[in-house]
């Protein structure tokens, strides 16, 4: 259930250092992007990195609540949609730096019905019938310059079962995704669900305390770099700068072409003809159809109305066609309606808008994270950046609710050891195909 408490002291400083940012899950939030599960993004995190303070760490989670067991076609990145994480570095809510990620599928032998056709033991294993790759760019939107990071990188196979990868091999398989250069870490692949919630919350608030996407993995991107390569000017701000400057403003999106052709088959003379050869065309401009700074904002902010309106407008957008929505939201209402909670509901809530424009950037949906030099892993908890382990959905009902008590969907998970690692990519091994989940802690 829910969980109220008197305010305290401790619970008003937390609230204050809201402002610094804010952010939640976003699965499935808009009508248009339901049907769409491959280009849509859930999650978003930034943190210093902890093996190296010099690096900050950024992982754009996508194609949400996948079951393990779900041959024979398994999840994968889409080879028709642009995956991409935009950075503004000066606080004006425009993008400078881009990152581009494209995928490529390749089916060794189309003959077969299966993802493998014996065991796994290398991401090159000619046995691993279905393999993935993909390009990395980088765009620096100031200068006009657009680079390729790196090519045809490995993606990490589906964790099919332990026939596919027995004695516990996978992850050493997975591993081999994980690629470095130019200063840079980079790994695409199944993960673990971080994200911890109780889904009850859209069953008239009907919250249990149940860990909802335990058992269920996700698909990630991760990406380590120097923070030079983020910050304005490939300059770090210095210790104590405390400006608009002094934050990077993240957002993911995806990207489908704008014309999508479909083929149908025919028999000529005994054979199959297709039309140019392809069942599938995708022609035109890339079109945005999905994205995610301040990801509970669409889910839980946005009326149903505004969802895919949402997915398609850029982080300036907001404050004009959606900034009634933030100064008078739905939640603290149902809050107050559904559970006999004390919400805020007098409109005009200026501290929401706050939340959204720290230390003086411009208003937008972008998860803001501070890297001063001397800012540290320990440092990027949120509200200042986002780590996996970070119980966002309590901290974010709180907010919305203001009401000066704390508000909890009753999920608090003291163990994490099954979604977060100590190392890079930091998210553990995707569940299994034939393995069931062990209980949430």
């Amino acid at each position: 259930m829910f969980i109220r408490k008197l305010s305290t002291l401790g619970l008003v400083a937390s609230i204050s250092m809201i402002a610094l940012n804010a952010q939640a899950s976003s699965h499935r939030e808009a009508p248009a992007i339901a049907e769409d599960q491959f280009a849509d993004n859930t999650d978003v995190y930034a943190f210093i990195s902890p093996e190296d303070p010099n690096n900050v760490v950024f992982v754009a989670n996508y194609v949400p609540l996948l079951i393990p067991s779900t041959g024979p076609n398994f999840y994968k990145f889409s080879d028709q949609v642009r995956y991409e994480l935009a950075i503004d570095n000066d606080g004006d809510a425009l993008e400078d730096v881009v990152y581009q990620w494209d995928f490529k599928t390749v089916v060794g032998d189309p003959e077969t019905f299966l993802y493998n056709v014996n065991v796994v033991d290398q991401i090159d294993d000619n046995d691993l019938n279905v393999k993935q790759f993909y390009t990395l760019t980088k765009l620096d939107k100031k200068k006009g310059v657009k680079k390729i990071v790196a090519k045809n990188v490995p993606v990490a196979p589906w964790n099919v079962g332990d026939a596919s990868f027995p004695n516990n091999t996978y992850e050493q398989v997975a591993l081999q995704a994980v690629t470095q250069v130019e200063g840079a870490r980079l790994f695409a692949g199944p993960r673990a669900e971080p994200f911890f919630v109780d889904l009850g919350v859209f069953d008239l608030l009907a919250i249990q305390g149940n860990l909802s996407t335990d058992g269920l993995n996700i698909m990630s991107l991760v990406l380590e770099v120097p923070i030079t390569e983020v910050a304005k000017d490939g300059v770090r701000p210095a210790a104590g700068t405390n400006d608009k400057e002094s934050l990077i403003g993240v957002h993911a999106r995806s990207l489908r072409r704008q014309v999508r052709i479909l083929n149908r088959a025919f028999i000529k003379n005994g054979d199959v003809k297709l039309t140019k050869g392809k069942l599938e065309l995708n022609v035109g401009a890339l079109v945005q159809v999905s994205r995610l700074g301040l990801p509970l904002v669409n889910e839980v902010v946005l009326p149903i109305g505004d969802k895919d309106v949402f997915n398609r407008t850029t982080p300036p957008d907001e404050v004009v066609l959606f900034g009634d929505k933030f100064l008078d939201p739905e939640l603290p209402k149902l809050l107050n309606a559904v559970l006999g909670l004390d919400c805020n509901i007098e409109g005009n809530r200026t501290d929401i808008i706050d939340i959204i424009s720290p230390n003086g950037t411009a208003t937008a949906d972008l998860l803001r994270l501070n890297i001063e030099d001397g800012q540290t892993f320990e440092n990027s908890s949120f509200p200042n950046g986002r780590k996996l382990q970070d119980d966002v959905v309590d901290i974010l009902l709180t907010v919305f609710c203001g009401g000066g008590f704390p508000v909890s969907d009753g999920v608090d998970l003291a163990d994490l050891s099954f979604v977060f690692s100590d190392n890079f990519p930091f998210l553990a091994t995707p569940f299994s195909g034939n393995v069931i989940a062990p209980p949430a802690p």
